[in-house]
């Protein structure tokens, strides 16, 4: 086997939910009703069920950023650039970008609440350990609608377990929303000689996106543009 740098996360990763344990969360399960949940709080499940009949109702999309947790649970891959004092992220949905200082700062008491949150990591021996808080709570955790208030406070343990495969666990703790912490296990595959097809959202894009997906579902979103012609 090829050596590698255990510390050393540059390069495109795609998403292997193949790999994910079975008896999880699935955060790409987007059959219905997800089996199984999250512990929610009863606040937290009621919000997660206005949030799903949204999503249900053929939600309008939009270009706020989908924050750290919803960008990694996506079937879209994502760049690494490590610099002097970051890692930064590159995801390809939306072009949304995230930096997680790596200086050794702590996350600034005063910081503006934000969907991406704020984020600071550092190194366990091989494992890479990120903290992520200071969200504004306007984002979903992931595509289901799970909801995420000011208090989340997002952990997540990297692992690049061989050449090719990085396993990220993350943790939630959300007392509004959750009753206990609970995790999801993700796993990436480097993909080489790939560059990535980020396209920035943009109200053009979702028009139409809206036509020729909304429109043949009779969905709402119509007022983007006119029917399309039968």
């Amino acid at each position: 086997a090829a050596s590698f740098d255990a510390h050393n996360f540059t390069g495109i990763w795609d998403p292997a939910p193949f790999m994910q344990p079975k008896g999880e969360v699935n955060p790409l399960d987007l059959g219905g009703h997800p089996n199984p949940l999250p512990p929610f709080t009863p606040a937290g499940e009621a919000t997660y069920l206005a949030n799903a009949k949204f999503i249900a109702a053929g939600a309008v999309l939009d270009c706020d950023p989908f924050g750290t947790s919803r960008n990694f649970f996506t079937p879209r891959p994502f760049e690494i650039l490590l610099t002097r004092d970051r890692l930064l992220q590159h995801f390809e949905y939306y072009d949304n970008w995230r930096e997680i200082w790596t200086d050794g700062r702590k996350i600034p008491a005063d910081v503006d609440p934000e969907y991406m949150g704020y984020s600071i990591g550092g190194w366990d021996g091989d494992t890479f350990v990120v903290d992520s808080a200071a969200y504004n709570g306007k984002a979903f955790l992931t595509w289901q609608g799970f909801p995420i208030s000011e208090s989340m406070h997002q952990t997540e343990r990297w692992q690049r377990v061989d050449q090719d495969t990085l396993k990220i666990v993350f943790t939630f703790d959300d007392p509004k929303n959750y009753a206990k912490p609970w995790s999801i296990t993700g796993f990436w595959k480097l993909k080489r000689d790939w560059v990535l097809d980020a396209h920035p959202c943009t109200l053009a894009a979702i028009k139409e996106y809206d036509d020729r997906v909304n429109h043949a579902d009779k969905l709402p979103g119509l007022g983007y543009g006119k029917p399309d012609k039968k």
